[in-house]
């Protein structure tokens, strides 16, 4: 990397910085500042993670290390190294003790990790608590020889094996042994007996099914009954979702009525076309014509031959305890689920397979015991221990005539204490796909995979297009969703109905708030400039008028004209469920797309909207191929060349320099919005929008040539940072390194455009900072914008957030009473700062 330390450092120890963001070259080799010898232990490596320059936090992350020692060659072309065929495999991992402030991460290399010498080639990353690896970078480094220490090793190590090896090396080999030999008999003879039971239920079973296929006839019309509601139970997920109950046990009453009153004794008819004659829709029971001795149901909209008649009647005596062994026998395939998220896809996963009964047994901690009773034990008097499969026997019942083994029980309990967003009022949306949480990034899609219901709107069906959203954010475990929907809607009042919505997880804001009410916000700024005075005038020129002869005016500003939060996001909050399971809050926004600034899909009118990804072309610093820090989100013509160009146009535009306001406005007005840009650079400086400076906003143009701008992802302001742990103070121009917030000075070298507008508008600036701080950006209007969004969650929707993502960071801290007294200080700032003349 191009900001190694010197070789001395100044008598301090070595760090060494990584960017998740893999800047720099493909491996960093450190032997001009790090060596480590063939058997050296407990060598500390320490480095310093950064996320694209900005210092990680990496307490709760796990360090580990992964790579390959010994002799190597480099390709003379490509300077590819390349190990040879007797180097060892190595591995490491540490825990979340060795993670530091300020980014530190330490990396412990063991003794056995160099057993021979060469060079190091591996990588060194980070794992989060549930093994997930967040990033790694590329390290290569030498390994001198010369110890005696050196001796036979192993193709593979692991520390982790390591440690179990010294953990158990006090035992002796014949004791292990006695109790291994013991262990093993007695899996034996418990696998024996537990194969021999099962086996006994699976013959019960195909007893219990060969009586079945004998009566299949005489059930068939219920048979097709019910075929279609199992069917709609494995499409709807409806056995898995409680609120469901009462329809089922009307079902299962509706069914049991229906098998007593079925005709089992056979009616006798001549021939087969006096039957078809006497009953041309069909009859329930069985029929035998005399003449062939053959037996005829109707099934399926008409009569079918079964063959000749060899099955006898059944008793009702006979038939009601057929009838309760198979209502036991689905009672125990729907309890015997052993894994609540598989249990989640429905039906379809644990439906008739009678296999599943296997699943209904316990892993149990036994200790051995001789013939006589006795605990046996080792040298140091540590009983022995081993395993046991043992059958689940509770039968409490949940509820009178309700068979239930202990594992029902508590889920019932479970069902009956956890947290149920839709009893207080809140949307909910359900979402059922068996690859939904395979989605890692944004490189995969699924297409109709992907069912929903979201009953607060009533509509229900098929995601045709599902994916995941964001960029930073996909490092996270609760990720945002983008989905295509089969049915089109109004889900947010205003906009008009459409099919595709985005679902935000605000993993990094526990507060739920900021990006939408940002959005909000940044909507009242921009509304206090509409002004519809402009008159109508219809094809002759002539003005229109209404029926008392006022004239009909209307905003005809593009921008202003959506109204709205006037191109930036909109949402409110909902709960959500993935495959029957609660995933939390999420927030339920409008798409970054056409539909957001109310564009039209095609047009021969050139519309397009421009993301801004980092410097220097969101710095407006350089021009852009829209390939690059700048990407072309929507443009509602195939030919998109007109949208670089025109953006390129406004680029060397502000690049230019100039004397004179005049010349300034001559050459830029006609590309750029500057009232729209002046609002985003007040707003900016407001909210501390420090990670919108030079990215995460938005470039509108309606007409292919004036560019508006609009805010976007604002997640990170009220003193938030994108790293997403840390928090700005108020005040932005103290000595602390925490204040390197947003002022209205500062962020001139980080933006050409905001350099030129704060060089020629500074008066204007200043004089519309007031007038929003004293009107809708005071502290009272953004406080009570931030409580008209958040009293839509309940408190226990929060308690239940920690407890499902135990993972967020600050939940103790980041609320709406944080950003309301952060916003207060910072109004104080701003007015001693600029206004104190």
């Amino acid at each position: 990397m191009n900001n190694m330390p010197t070789i001395n450092n100044g008598g301090q120890p070595y760090y060494f910085p990584a960017d998740i963001a893999k800047e720099g070259e493909d491996y960093a080799r450190l032997s001009n500042f790090f060596k480590t010898r063939v058997g050296d232990n407990g060598k500390i490596l320490t480095l310093k993670w950064y996320d694209q320059g900005r210092v990680m936090n990496v307490h709760g992350f796990i360090p580990f290390i992964q790579g390959m020692v010994g002799k190597h060659y480099e390709e003379p072309d490509t300077k590819e190294i390349v190990m040879a065929p007797d180097a060892l495999y190595r591995e490491w991992q540490g825990s979340t003790d060795n993670g530091h402030d300020g980014g530190f991460m330490d990396y412990i290399l063991e003794d056995q990790m160099f057993p021979q010498e060469g060079i190091f080639k591996g990588h060194f990353g980070l794992k989060d608590t549930n093994g997930n690896v967040l990033t790694s970078v590329n390290i290569v480094f030498e390994v001198l020889g010369n110890d005696l220490r050196v001796g036979e090793t192993s193709k593979y190590y692991s520390a982790e094996l390591d440690r179990l090896v010294r953990e158990y090396e006090v035992k002796t080999d014949q004791m292990v042994a006695d109790g291994t030999q013991k262990v093993d008999q007695f899996v034996a003879q418990t696998k024996n007996n537990i194969n021999t039971s099962l086996q006994t239920s699976r013959d019960n079973i195909d007893a219990l099914n060969g009586e079945i296929r004998a009566n299949r006839a005489e059930q068939a019309n219920i048979s097709q009954h019910l075929a279609g509601t199992q069917q709609q139970i494995a499409n709807y997920d409806i056995v898995t979702r409680p609120e469901f109950q009462t329809g089922m046990d009307t079902m299962n009453s509706a069914i049991n009525e229906r098998l007593s009153q079925m005709k089992t004794n056979p009616i006798a008819v001549a021939n087969a076309g006096e039957l078809t004659k006497n009953y041309p829709n069909g009859a329930d029971g069985i029929f035998i014509t005399a003449d062939t001795g053959h037996k005829w149901i109707y099934l399926y909209g008409a009569w079918k031959d079964c063959g000749a008649y060899q099955a006898i009647g059944i008793e009702n005596s006979e038939l009601a305890p057929l009838k309760e062994d198979l209502i036991k026998q689905e009672g125990k395939i729907n309890q015997n689920t052993n894994d609540i998220e598989l249990n989640s896809l429905g039906i379809k996963k644990n439906s008739v397979d009678i296999q599943n009964l296997e699943g209904a047994g316990h892993l149990m901690d036994i200790l051995l015991v001789d013939d006589f009773g006795n605990h046996i034990t080792d040298d140091y008097g540590n009983r022995i221990s081993g395993y046991k499969w043992l059958p689940l026997t509770d039968v409490t019942l949940t509820q009178a005539g309700l068979p239930a083994d202990g594992q029902a029980v508590g889920e019932a309990i479970k069902n009956a204490t956890s947290f149920k967003p839709e009893k207080y009022g809140m949307p909910v949306l359900y979402l059922w796909g068996s690859n939904i949480l395979s989605l890692k990034d944004k490189s995969k899609t699924l297409k109709n995979e992907v069912t929903y219901s979201f009953p607060a709107y009533g509509v229900s069906g098929t995601v045709e297009k599902f994916k995941v959203q964001g960029a930073s954010s996909v490092a996270w475990p609760k990720k945002n969703y983008t989905l295509n929907l089969d049915k089109s809607f109004e889900g947010i009042s205003g906009y008009g109905k459409n099919h595709k919505y985005v679902i935000k997880a605000n993993y990094a804001d526990p507060s739920q708030a900021l990006n939408v009410v940002g959005a909000r916000l940044w909507g009242m700024i921009r509304g206090t400039h509409k002004n519809a005075n402009t008159g109508i005038l219809n094809i002759n020129g002539d003005q229109l008028v209404d029926d008392t002869g006022n004239r009909i005016i209307a905003e005809t500003d593009p921008q202003l004209s959506i109204g709205g939060t006037y191109g930036a996001v909109d949402g409110f909050p909902i709960g959500v469920y993935i495959n029957g399971q609660y995933w939390g809050l999420y927030s339920f926004n409008i798409p970054k797309d056409d539909w957001m600034a109310k564009m039209p899909k095609k047009s021969k009118n050139k519309y397009a909207i421009i993301d801004t990804i980092w410097d220097p072309q969101g710095a407006f610093k350089q021009e852009t191929n829209l390939k690059d820090q700048m990407e072309l989100q929507f443009c509602s013509t195939k030919d998109t060349e007109w949208a670089k160009d025109s953006v390129n146009e406004l680029i060397r535009a502000a690049l230019a320099s100039y004397d004179t306001v005049d010349d300034f406005n001559k050459a830029v007005s006609p590309l750029l919005d500057i009232d729209s840009a002046i609002d985003y650079y007040i707003f900016s400086v407001l909210v501390d929008n420090d990670d919108g400076i030079f990215r995460n906003y938005l470039l509108q143009t309606f007409d292919g040539k004036k560019w508006y701008i609009a805010a976007y992802d604002l997640d990170s302001i009220f003193g938030r940072t994108p790293d997403f742990w840390e928090h700005l103070h108020a005040k932005s121009d103290t000595n602390d390194w925490r204040d390197h917030g947003v002022t209205f000075e500062n962020v001139t070298n980080a933006n050409r455009l905001m350099y030129q507008l704060w060089k020629f508008y500074k008066e204007e600036i200043l004089k519309r900072t007031k007038a929003l701080i004293d009107g809708v950006m005071s502290d009272s209007a953004v406080d009570t914008a931030f409580v008209d969004y958040v009293r839509h969650i309940p408190l226990t929707a929060f308690n239940a957030e920690l407890e499902r993502w135990p993972g967020m960071q600050n939940t103790l801290v980041d609320n709406i009473n944080r950003i309301g007294r952060w916003y207060m200080q910072r109004i104080a700032w701003l007015k001693n700062k600029y206004f104190n003349n």
